[in-house]
């Protein structure tokens, strides 16, 4: 029998290894200003790097993704 606290362990595992190895959608270099060190001159500039999509989240377009 699987008990309750095995379970838990492997939920956690789980989650933890989905939510710490997932790509972030639009880099934080393409949201920040340049003055905090990222790309933007103005605010209104991310939609030069990221496109919205329909979950209302930023998304890097394609030419700005980096091949590894």
């Amino acid at each position: 029998m699987i008990t309750t606290i095995n379970l838990l362990i492997v939920g956690v595992g789980l989650f933890s290894y989905f939510a710490f190895t997932s790509p972030e959608p639009c880099p934080r270099k393409y949201r920040v200003l340049q003055e905090n060190g990222g790309e933007l001159v103005n605010l209104g500039d991310i939609h030069r790097y990221c496109t919205l999509d329909y979950g209302l989240n930023f998304v890097l377009k394609d030419e700005f993704k980096e091949d590894k």
